[in-house]
């Protein structure tokens, strides 16, 4: 789990992680998303919520050059402060951004994300260990670029 505070409105920061089809701007290891279906049109978020569904190639550590495909699914939306969403490729995972909208005028917020990652039980600890530190890293890394892309706007 990872949080950053931003400087835009809490509405700003949750739509834009609601569309995935952003996730190459904000993870550079991320290209050719496409959305592969949409989620219920008078549902939360529209086509881009529960149910949306959305292909991609995730660069793979451990083939320098190489990719992996993913798939990713919306979970869950909850406008302005809450997108779940569950993907599979080398592993699975599933995730929560939570914004919390700040005090006062409605400018800022905290936004937090945590991915849960199955892993094999089978892996050594310290395998374990690297692949939560690296889960850890990408995540900060994400918040870190999505901070700076909103605020830049």
């Amino acid at each position: 789990m990872t949080s950053a505070s931003f400087s835009v409105p809490a509405e700003t920061v949750w739509r834009y992680r609601l569309d995935f089809s952003n996730l190459p701007e904000y993870n550079p290891d991320v290209s050719g998303v496409t959305r592969t279906g949409d989620g219920d049109p008078g549902g939360v978020g529209g086509v881009l919520g529960a149910g949306a569904r959305y292909s991609f190639r995730l660069a793979d550590a451990r083939a320098p050059g190489g990719s992996q495909g993913v798939e990713l699914w919306l979970v869950d939306a909850v406008e302005p402060t809450m997108v779940s969403a569950g993907m599979i490729g080398g592993t699975e995972a599933y995730e929560e951004f939570v914004v919390r909208p700040g005090d006062g005028d409605g400018d800022g917020c905290e936004a937090t994300l945590t991915l849960w990652v199955a892993l094999p039980s089978d892996l050594p600890d310290d395998v374990r260990a690297a692949a939560a530190a690296g889960s850890l890293e990408q995540i900060a890394k994400e918040l870190r670029l999505m901070k700076e892309i909103l605020e830049a706007r």
